[in-house]
Protein backbone atom coordinates (compact mmCIF):
# COMPACT_ATOMS: atom_id res chain seq x y z
CA UNK A 1 0.00 0.00 0.00
CA UNK A 2 1.32 3.41 -0.88
CA UNK A 3 1.66 5.95 1.88
CA UNK A 4 1.45 9.69 1.55
CA UNK A 5 4.70 10.28 3.35
CA UNK A 6 6.77 13.12 1.92
CA UNK A 7 10.30 12.10 1.05
CA UNK A 8 11.89 15.39 1.97
CA UNK A 9 12.15 16.17 -1.75
CA UNK A 10 8.97 16.87 -3.65
CA UNK A 11 8.49 14.59 -6.65
CA UNK A 12 8.03 16.41 -9.97
CA UNK A 13 4.92 15.61 -11.95
CA UNK A 14 5.45 13.35 -14.93
CA UNK A 15 4.55 14.89 -18.30
CA UNK A 16 1.74 13.44 -20.33
CA UNK A 17 4.03 12.76 -23.31
CA UNK A 18 7.57 11.37 -23.42
CA UNK A 19 8.99 14.49 -25.11
CA UNK A 20 11.28 15.17 -22.15
CA UNK A 21 12.57 11.62 -21.98
CA UNK A 22 16.07 11.95 -23.44
CA UNK A 23 17.21 15.21 -21.83
CA UNK A 24 16.49 14.19 -18.22
CA UNK A 25 17.89 10.71 -18.89
CA UNK A 26 21.14 12.21 -20.18
CA UNK A 27 21.35 14.48 -17.13
CA UNK A 28 20.94 11.40 -14.93
CA UNK A 29 23.56 9.57 -16.99
CA UNK A 30 26.07 12.36 -16.38
CA UNK A 31 25.27 12.49 -12.67
CA UNK A 32 25.87 8.77 -12.22
CA UNK A 33 29.01 8.94 -14.38
CA UNK A 34 30.38 11.66 -12.09
CA UNK A 35 29.42 10.22 -8.73
CA UNK A 36 29.63 6.45 -9.24
CA UNK A 37 31.19 5.59 -12.58
CA UNK A 38 34.30 7.68 -11.94
CA UNK A 39 33.84 8.88 -8.34
CA UNK A 40 33.82 5.29 -7.06
CA UNK A 41 35.00 3.01 -9.85
CA UNK A 42 37.47 5.35 -11.54
CA UNK A 43 39.99 5.02 -8.72
CA UNK A 44 41.16 1.35 -8.74
CA UNK A 45 42.87 1.47 -12.19
CA UNK A 46 45.02 4.36 -10.90
CA UNK A 47 46.47 2.36 -8.00
CA UNK A 48 49.31 0.58 -9.88
CA UNK A 49 50.33 3.81 -11.62
CA UNK A 50 50.64 5.64 -8.31
CA UNK A 51 52.58 2.76 -6.75
CA UNK A 52 55.04 2.65 -9.66
CA UNK A 53 55.54 6.41 -9.45
CA UNK A 54 56.28 6.12 -5.74
CA UNK A 55 53.60 8.59 -4.72
CA UNK A 56 52.44 6.40 -1.83
CA UNK A 57 52.27 2.80 -0.63
CA UNK A 58 49.77 0.11 -1.62
CA UNK A 59 48.57 0.01 1.99
CA UNK A 60 47.58 3.68 1.90
CA UNK A 61 45.93 3.27 -1.50
CA UNK A 62 43.84 0.36 -0.30
CA UNK A 63 42.93 2.27 2.86
CA UNK A 64 41.83 5.16 0.65
CA UNK A 65 39.54 2.74 -1.19
CA UNK A 66 37.93 1.77 2.10
CA UNK A 67 37.39 5.44 2.94
CA UNK A 68 35.83 5.91 -0.49
CA UNK A 69 33.16 3.37 0.46
CA UNK A 70 32.73 5.00 3.88
CA UNK A 71 32.26 8.38 2.19
CA UNK A 72 29.68 6.83 -0.13
CA UNK A 73 27.64 5.57 2.83
CA UNK A 74 27.89 8.98 4.51
CA UNK A 75 26.73 10.68 1.31
CA UNK A 76 23.75 8.34 1.04
CA UNK A 77 22.79 8.98 4.67
CA UNK A 78 22.99 12.78 4.34
CA UNK A 79 21.76 13.20 0.74
CA UNK A 80 18.13 14.00 1.55
CA UNK A 81 19.09 16.57 4.17
CA UNK A 82 21.63 18.20 1.82
CA UNK A 83 19.08 18.43 -1.00
CA UNK A 84 16.43 19.82 1.34
CA UNK A 85 18.91 22.43 2.60
CA UNK A 86 20.46 23.54 -0.68
CA UNK A 87 17.77 22.62 -3.17
CA UNK A 88 18.20 19.91 -5.78
CA UNK A 89 20.17 21.83 -8.41
CA UNK A 90 22.54 23.44 -5.90
CA UNK A 91 23.10 20.09 -4.22
CA UNK A 92 23.90 18.47 -7.58
CA UNK A 93 26.23 21.34 -8.50
CA UNK A 94 28.00 21.18 -5.13
CA UNK A 95 28.48 17.41 -5.44
CA UNK A 96 29.83 17.75 -8.99
CA UNK A 97 32.21 20.52 -7.89
CA UNK A 98 33.50 18.40 -5.01
CA UNK A 99 34.05 15.47 -7.38
CA UNK A 100 36.04 17.65 -9.79
CA UNK A 101 38.16 19.05 -6.94
CA UNK A 102 38.75 15.59 -5.46
CA UNK A 103 40.16 14.34 -8.77
CA UNK A 104 41.97 17.53 -9.76
CA UNK A 105 43.78 17.93 -6.45
CA UNK A 106 44.89 14.29 -6.62
CA UNK A 107 47.05 15.14 -9.65
CA UNK A 108 49.92 16.02 -7.32
CA UNK A 109 51.71 14.11 -4.56
CA UNK A 110 49.85 14.69 -1.30
CA UNK A 111 50.25 13.70 2.34
CA UNK A 112 48.58 10.38 2.99
CA UNK A 113 45.83 11.90 5.13
CA UNK A 114 44.97 14.44 2.40
CA UNK A 115 44.74 11.80 -0.32
CA UNK A 116 42.56 9.56 1.86
CA UNK A 117 40.31 12.55 2.61
CA UNK A 118 39.89 13.28 -1.10
CA UNK A 119 38.85 9.69 -1.76
CA UNK A 120 36.28 9.94 1.02
CA UNK A 121 34.94 13.16 -0.52
CA UNK A 122 34.74 11.47 -3.91
CA UNK A 123 32.73 8.64 -2.37
CA UNK A 124 30.45 11.12 -0.60
CA UNK A 125 29.49 12.73 -3.91
CA UNK A 126 28.62 9.29 -5.26
CA UNK A 127 26.25 8.68 -2.36
CA UNK A 128 24.51 12.01 -2.97
CA UNK A 129 24.07 11.40 -6.70
CA UNK A 130 22.82 7.84 -6.16
CA UNK A 131 20.07 9.02 -3.82
CA UNK A 132 18.79 12.23 -5.41
CA UNK A 133 19.21 11.62 -9.15
CA UNK A 134 17.13 8.49 -9.95
CA UNK A 135 13.93 9.67 -8.19
CA UNK A 136 14.08 13.06 -9.92
CA UNK A 137 14.51 11.51 -13.36
CA UNK A 138 11.70 9.02 -12.69
CA UNK A 139 9.47 11.89 -11.56
CA UNK A 140 9.68 13.91 -14.78
CA UNK A 141 9.55 11.10 -17.35
CA UNK A 142 6.30 9.59 -18.61
CA UNK A 143 5.57 6.12 -17.17
CA UNK A 144 5.87 4.49 -20.59
CA UNK A 145 9.54 5.57 -20.78
CA UNK A 146 10.47 5.44 -17.11
CA UNK A 147 12.35 2.15 -17.33
CA UNK A 148 14.44 3.29 -20.30
CA UNK A 149 15.21 6.61 -18.63
CA UNK A 150 16.40 4.77 -15.54
CA UNK A 151 18.46 2.46 -17.72
CA UNK A 152 20.22 5.36 -19.43
CA UNK A 153 20.79 7.00 -16.03
CA UNK A 154 22.48 3.91 -14.58
CA UNK A 155 24.43 3.30 -17.78
CA UNK A 156 26.56 6.23 -16.61
CA UNK A 157 27.95 3.90 -13.96
CA UNK A 158 28.95 1.30 -16.53
CA UNK A 159 30.43 3.88 -18.89
CA UNK A 160 32.58 5.28 -16.08
CA UNK A 161 33.67 1.78 -15.13
CA UNK A 162 34.67 0.98 -18.72
CA UNK A 163 36.11 4.43 -19.44
CA UNK A 164 38.46 4.34 -16.47
CA UNK A 165 39.69 0.89 -17.50
CA UNK A 166 40.47 2.12 -21.03
CA UNK A 167 41.55 5.73 -20.46
CA UNK A 168 43.87 5.21 -17.50
CA UNK A 169 46.26 2.84 -19.35
CA UNK A 170 46.31 5.25 -22.29
CA UNK A 171 47.18 8.15 -19.96
CA UNK A 172 49.70 6.13 -17.95
CA UNK A 173 52.57 7.47 -20.05
CA UNK A 174 51.98 10.91 -18.56
CA UNK A 175 52.26 9.45 -15.05
CA UNK A 176 49.71 9.73 -12.25
CA UNK A 177 49.28 13.49 -12.81
CA UNK A 178 48.25 13.03 -16.45
CA UNK A 179 45.83 10.22 -15.59
CA UNK A 180 44.15 12.18 -12.80
CA UNK A 181 43.86 15.31 -14.95
CA UNK A 182 42.45 13.35 -17.88
CA UNK A 183 39.65 11.96 -15.72
CA UNK A 184 39.13 15.42 -14.21
CA UNK A 185 38.49 16.79 -17.70
CA UNK A 186 35.82 14.14 -18.24
CA UNK A 187 34.20 15.11 -14.94
CA UNK A 188 34.11 18.79 -15.92
CA UNK A 189 32.41 18.07 -19.26
CA UNK A 190 29.90 15.72 -17.64
CA UNK A 191 29.14 18.29 -14.93
CA UNK A 192 28.40 21.00 -17.49
CA UNK A 193 26.07 18.72 -19.45
CA UNK A 194 24.31 17.58 -16.30
CA UNK A 195 23.64 21.09 -15.07
CA UNK A 196 22.35 22.15 -18.49
CA UNK A 197 19.87 19.26 -18.71
CA UNK A 198 18.95 18.51 -15.11
CA UNK A 199 15.18 19.02 -14.85
CA UNK A 200 13.83 21.72 -12.60
CA UNK A 201 12.22 20.23 -9.51
CA UNK A 202 9.99 21.81 -6.88
CA UNK A 203 11.75 23.19 -3.82
CA UNK A 204 12.29 20.47 -1.21
CA UNK A 205 9.62 20.43 1.46
CA UNK A 206 10.38 19.62 5.09
CA UNK A 207 8.67 16.46 6.26
CA UNK A 208 5.80 17.31 8.61
CA UNK A 209 5.67 15.92 12.12
CA UNK A 210 1.93 15.40 12.22
CA UNK A 211 -0.28 12.56 11.03
CA UNK A 212 1.56 11.68 7.78
CA UNK A 213 4.81 11.34 9.72
CA UNK A 214 3.14 8.98 12.16
CA UNK A 215 2.21 6.76 9.19
CA UNK A 216 5.76 6.90 7.81
CA UNK A 217 6.97 3.48 8.99
CA UNK A 218 4.16 1.65 7.09
CA UNK A 219 6.11 1.21 3.86
CA UNK A 220 9.21 0.23 5.83
CA UNK A 221 7.26 -2.65 7.36
CA UNK A 222 5.46 -3.68 4.18
CA UNK A 223 6.22 -7.17 2.88
CA UNK A 224 7.09 -6.07 -0.70
CA UNK A 225 9.56 -3.44 0.53
CA UNK A 226 11.25 -5.85 2.92
CA UNK A 227 11.33 -8.53 0.23
CA UNK A 228 12.99 -6.12 -2.18
CA UNK A 229 15.49 -5.19 0.53
CA UNK A 230 16.32 -8.89 0.98
CA UNK A 231 16.90 -9.41 -2.74
CA UNK A 232 18.93 -6.21 -3.16
CA UNK A 233 21.03 -6.79 -0.03
CA UNK A 234 21.52 -10.43 -1.01
CA UNK A 235 22.82 -9.29 -4.40
CA UNK A 236 25.16 -6.80 -2.73
CA UNK A 237 26.73 -9.70 -0.80
CA UNK A 238 26.52 -12.34 -3.51
CA UNK A 239 28.46 -10.45 -6.16
CA UNK A 240 31.34 -9.54 -3.79
CA UNK A 241 33.51 -12.62 -4.58
CA UNK A 242 33.48 -11.62 -8.25
CA UNK A 243 34.84 -8.19 -7.33
CA UNK A 244 37.54 -9.53 -4.99
CA UNK A 245 38.69 -13.02 -5.97
CA UNK A 246 37.25 -14.03 -9.32
CA UNK A 247 39.77 -12.62 -11.81
CA UNK A 248 42.75 -13.76 -9.76
CA UNK A 249 41.17 -17.21 -9.34
CA UNK A 250 40.72 -17.57 -13.10
CA UNK A 251 44.16 -16.20 -13.96
CA UNK A 252 46.31 -18.02 -11.39
CA UNK A 253 44.42 -20.81 -9.66
CA UNK A 254 42.85 -22.16 -12.84
CA UNK A 255 45.91 -21.32 -14.94
CA UNK A 256 44.23 -19.27 -17.66
CA UNK A 257 46.72 -16.41 -17.32
CA UNK A 258 46.48 -12.64 -16.97
CA UNK A 259 45.14 -12.18 -20.51
CA UNK A 260 42.04 -14.17 -19.52
CA UNK A 261 41.54 -11.81 -16.59
CA UNK A 262 41.65 -8.92 -19.04
CA UNK A 263 39.00 -10.54 -21.22
CA UNK A 264 36.75 -11.02 -18.22
CA UNK A 265 37.23 -7.38 -17.15
CA UNK A 266 36.41 -6.15 -20.68
CA UNK A 267 33.34 -8.39 -21.02
CA UNK A 268 32.06 -7.39 -17.58
CA UNK A 269 32.55 -3.71 -18.39
CA UNK A 270 30.65 -4.03 -21.67
CA UNK A 271 27.84 -5.82 -19.85
CA UNK A 272 27.76 -3.08 -17.20
CA UNK A 273 27.13 -0.55 -19.97
CA UNK A 274 24.47 -2.57 -21.80
CA UNK A 275 22.69 -4.14 -18.81
CA UNK A 276 20.91 -0.99 -17.53
CA UNK A 277 19.64 -0.19 -21.03
CA UNK A 278 18.32 -3.70 -21.62
CA UNK A 279 16.92 -3.91 -18.09
CA UNK A 280 15.14 -0.58 -18.59
CA UNK A 281 13.47 -1.75 -21.80
CA UNK A 282 12.48 -4.99 -20.07
CA UNK A 283 10.98 -3.03 -17.16
CA UNK A 284 8.89 -0.92 -19.55
CA UNK A 285 7.70 -4.07 -21.31
CA UNK A 286 7.25 -6.62 -18.50
CA UNK A 287 7.35 -4.56 -15.29
CA UNK A 288 10.07 -3.85 -12.76
CA UNK A 289 9.34 -6.86 -10.55
CA UNK A 290 9.67 -9.45 -13.31
CA UNK A 291 12.80 -7.87 -14.76
CA UNK A 292 14.43 -7.61 -11.34
CA UNK A 293 13.76 -11.29 -10.54
CA UNK A 294 15.26 -12.42 -13.85
CA UNK A 295 18.40 -10.35 -13.24
CA UNK A 296 18.89 -11.70 -9.70
CA UNK A 297 18.39 -15.28 -10.95
CA UNK A 298 20.99 -14.74 -13.68
CA UNK A 299 23.40 -13.26 -11.13
CA UNK A 300 22.97 -16.34 -8.93
CA UNK A 301 23.79 -18.54 -11.92
CA UNK A 302 26.85 -16.40 -12.66
CA UNK A 303 28.01 -16.66 -9.06
CA UNK A 304 27.69 -20.45 -9.13
CA UNK A 305 29.48 -21.14 -12.45
CA UNK A 306 33.07 -20.84 -11.13
CA UNK A 307 32.31 -23.61 -8.63
CA UNK A 308 31.16 -25.91 -11.44
CA UNK A 309 33.54 -25.38 -14.34
CA UNK A 310 37.01 -24.29 -15.43
CA UNK A 311 35.89 -23.58 -19.00
CA UNK A 312 37.09 -20.11 -19.96
CA UNK A 313 34.04 -19.18 -22.10
CA UNK A 314 31.74 -20.10 -19.20
CA UNK A 315 33.94 -18.16 -16.78
CA UNK A 316 33.71 -15.08 -19.02
CA UNK A 317 29.94 -15.57 -19.03
CA UNK A 318 30.08 -15.80 -15.22
CA UNK A 319 31.82 -12.42 -15.04
CA UNK A 320 29.20 -10.89 -17.30
CA UNK A 321 26.27 -12.30 -15.34
CA UNK A 322 27.41 -11.76 -11.77
CA UNK A 323 29.53 -8.63 -12.24
CA UNK A 324 28.13 -6.82 -15.26
CA UNK A 325 24.43 -7.25 -14.45
CA UNK A 326 24.83 -5.58 -11.05
CA UNK A 327 24.51 -2.11 -12.61
CA UNK A 328 21.25 -3.06 -14.30
CA UNK A 329 19.93 -4.37 -11.00
CA UNK A 330 20.44 -0.93 -9.42
CA UNK A 331 18.17 0.69 -12.00
CA UNK A 332 15.50 -1.97 -11.50
CA UNK A 333 15.69 -1.76 -7.71
CA UNK A 334 15.14 2.00 -7.83
CA UNK A 335 12.13 1.64 -10.13
CA UNK A 336 10.67 -1.20 -8.09
CA UNK A 337 11.07 0.87 -4.92
CA UNK A 338 9.00 3.63 -6.53
CA UNK A 339 6.30 1.11 -7.47
CA UNK A 340 6.07 -0.12 -3.88
CA UNK A 341 6.17 3.15 -1.92
CA UNK A 342 4.89 5.69 -4.46
CA UNK A 343 6.55 8.85 -5.79
CA UNK A 344 6.40 10.91 -2.60
CA UNK A 345 8.36 8.41 -0.51
CA UNK A 346 10.62 7.26 -3.35
CA UNK A 347 13.69 9.28 -2.39
CA UNK A 348 13.62 8.29 1.27
CA UNK A 349 12.88 4.63 0.53
CA UNK A 350 15.57 4.48 -2.16
CA UNK A 351 18.05 6.05 0.27
CA UNK A 352 17.34 3.26 2.75
CA UNK A 353 17.78 0.56 0.10
CA UNK A 354 21.06 2.15 -1.02
CA UNK A 355 22.44 2.38 2.52
CA UNK A 356 21.54 -1.25 3.21
CA UNK A 357 23.20 -2.28 -0.05
CA UNK A 358 26.46 -0.50 0.80
CA UNK A 359 26.57 -1.78 4.38
CA UNK A 360 25.91 -5.38 3.37
CA UNK A 361 28.44 -5.09 0.56
CA UNK A 362 31.12 -4.03 3.04
CA UNK A 363 30.11 -6.81 5.43
CA UNK A 364 30.24 -9.29 2.55
CA UNK A 365 33.78 -8.21 1.67
CA UNK A 366 35.00 -8.88 5.20
CA UNK A 367 32.96 -12.06 5.51
CA UNK A 368 34.07 -13.70 2.27
CA UNK A 369 37.70 -12.72 2.87
CA UNK A 370 37.54 -14.47 6.24
CA UNK A 371 35.71 -17.44 4.74
CA UNK A 372 38.34 -17.93 2.05
CA UNK A 373 41.14 -17.63 4.61
CA UNK A 374 39.46 -20.22 6.83
CA UNK A 375 38.54 -22.77 4.16
CA UNK A 376 41.01 -22.10 1.35
CA UNK A 377 38.24 -23.11 -1.05
CA UNK A 378 37.18 -20.75 -3.83
CA UNK A 379 34.46 -23.23 -4.78
CA UNK A 380 32.86 -23.00 -1.34
CA UNK A 381 32.98 -19.19 -1.51
CA UNK A 382 31.25 -19.10 -4.91
CA UNK A 383 28.61 -21.63 -3.85
CA UNK A 384 27.91 -19.54 -0.74
CA UNK A 385 27.57 -16.39 -2.84
CA UNK A 386 25.11 -18.08 -5.19
CA UNK A 387 23.11 -19.41 -2.21
CA UNK A 388 22.84 -15.90 -0.73
CA UNK A 389 21.61 -14.49 -4.05
CA UNK A 390 19.07 -17.29 -4.40
CA UNK A 391 17.89 -16.86 -0.80
CA UNK A 392 17.34 -13.14 -1.31
CA UNK A 393 15.32 -13.84 -4.46
CA UNK A 394 13.25 -16.48 -2.65
CA UNK A 395 12.41 -14.03 0.14
CA UNK A 396 11.40 -11.38 -2.40
CA UNK A 397 9.14 -13.81 -4.25
CA UNK A 398 7.50 -14.99 -1.04
CA UNK A 399 6.99 -11.43 0.21
CA UNK A 400 5.44 -10.27 -3.06
CA UNK A 401 3.08 -13.22 -3.53
CA UNK A 402 -0.44 -11.95 -3.74
CA UNK A 403 0.69 -8.30 -3.53
CA UNK A 404 0.39 -5.71 -6.27
CA UNK A 405 2.46 -2.50 -6.46
CA UNK A 406 0.66 0.75 -5.92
Amino acid sequence: MTTAEPSGIAAPTAPAAPARFLGPALAGFCGMLIGIGLGRFGYPPLIPIMVEAGWTSPTILHLAGAFNLAGYILGAVTAIGVAAWLGLRRAAFAAALLAVLAFGLSAMPLPDWAFITLRAVSGLTGGIFMIVVPPVIAGVVAPSHRGRAGGITFAGVGIGFALSGVAVPLLAGAGPAGAWLGLTAVLIVASLIMMALLPAAPAPEPAPGSAPEAAAPSWRRSAPFLGLAAAYAGASIGYVPHTLFFVDHVARDLGHGLAAGGWIWTASGATAVAAPLIAGMAADRFGYAAALRIVVALMALGALLPALTASLPLLVLSGMLCGGLMIGLGSLASGRTREIVGPLAHTKAWALQTILFAVFQAAGAYGFTALLAATGSHQFVFVSAAAILAAGLAVELAASRGRRPA
